[in-house]
């Protein structure tokens, strides 16, 4: 329909063209082609081509009514490329519902133009909030309506559905939509409230493996193991290790590890570990958990940690100065603390200054620094 009127309005532009400059319209043209001579004004010559053109089209639409019925012809004429439109309408619809944006945004560009009903239902949903929903009925509602209604009900922000409301919402929505990855995302989540790990986890190791953008899952994987170890005794280590593999920066995970570990009888693994992440990694957790577990042996573990790379932290820092005490290196152990109280002040570090001025029977000085601990609590 909109070619016809487009048409007609350029046969139009044409006629009145003509009649507002007449001296062109009554120039003469002269065609010689293979002997014959056409000869005629400019406005008779264009007035032939539309009519030419207009016969041709005739004879195109007259052959396609003659396959066609009047309806189905009739039917072509007004909607073009409709149907295909109105199909990547609804699958970027569903794209957005199942994957949060993806490409959807490129597929909405592409339908401009068809708004179905199906979309008016869709919008009413969409703009209304979630708690005014009607109840999802597997009958009457469209799958895309029931996954829309889904993941609106089910977003961060809503706390108005108790944990069964959710399970059912995201039941009803993997019904319809089984593979829709943030719907089984939002169900991952829902096990961990529940404590459900062992299930999480395998619902999360499902997505790890099918989706190509698994960053964000990583941390909720490695999160999930390390509550199913705690559920899990027998299978702790396994899943300590899995949970650390997935995610080597969680540092929940790795002292949960280190700990089994030296439980099991391994100390020589769990403070191996500690001392490579604390070559990488200035924490103060860390430091504290190895220092149990070298002072046993302080002189040859302080040969270990006598290194640059953990003399740049103030957690290896701190390890190695207590290091230096236990083995009685004393003038090292002093020289790290005047550093650290110079670059780190602290009433832990005051504390620790007045336990050592006391253990040398310095009384003054350390009653001294228990004063300045004092002072910055």
């Amino acid at each position: 329909m909109i070619r016809i009127v487009m048409m007609l309005l350029l046969i139009a532009a044409v006629f009145v063209s003509l009649l507002v400059f007449p001296d062109i319209a009554n120039q003469r043209v002269r065609i010689e082609i293979l002997g014959w001579l056409f000869e005629t004004r400019t406005a008779m010559f264009i007035l032939l081509i539309i009519f030419s053109l207009s016969a041709l089209w005739l004879v195109q639409k007259t052959f396609a009514l003659s396959i066609n019925s009047p309806k189905q012809l009739w039917t072509n004429l007004r909607s073009g490329n409709k149907k295909r439109r109105e199909l990547r309408l609804q699958e970027a619809l569903d794209t957005w519902i199942d994957e949060g944006e993806g490409h959807s945004q490129k597929l909405l560009k592409r339908s401009k133009g068809i708004i179905p009903p199906w979309l008016h239902d869709a919008l009413i949903v969409w703009w209304d909030k979630p708690e005014n929903h009607a109840p999802i009925h597997d009958e009457k509602d469209k799958p895309h309506i029931i996954a829309l209604k889904a993941r609106l009900a089910t977003e961060p922000n809503q706390t108005h559905l108790s944990l069964e409301q959710r399970q059912q919402y995201l039941d009803a929505w993997l019904m319809v939509h089984p593979g829709a990855s943030l719907a089984l995302e939002r169900k991952a989540a829902l096990l961990g409230e529940r404590g459900e790990y062992a299930e999480q986890v395998a619902l999360l190791e499902d997505l790890f493996q099918r989706k190509k953008q698994v960053q964000h899952i990583r941390p909720q994987l490695a999160t999930a193991l390390r509550h199913l170890a705690k559920q899990d005794s027998d299978n702790a280590l396994t899943y300590l290790r899995k949970s650390n593999r997935i995610n080597p920066t969680d540092v929940k995970t790795l002292m949960n590890l280190a700990q089994t570990l030296q439980t099991s009888g391994d100390t020589q693994t769990a403070y191996r570990l500690l001392l490579d992440y604390l070559a990488q990694h200035d924490d103060m957790q860390v430091a504290k958990a190895l220092l149990p577990m070298l002072e046993n042996d302080a002189l040859q573990h302080f040969k270990q940690v006598d290194k640059a790379v953990y003399q740049t932290t103030a957690a290896g820092t701190w390890l190695r100065m207590q290091l230096a005490h236990k083995a009685g290196l004393s003038g090292i152990a002093d020289d790290s603390l005047y550093g650290l109280l110079e670059n780190h002040e602290s009433a832990e570090l005051w504390q620790l200054r007045g336990d050592w001025y006391a253990e040398q029977g310095q009384w003054q000085q350390a009653a001294e620094a228990y004063q300045k601990a004092n002072q910055l609590h």
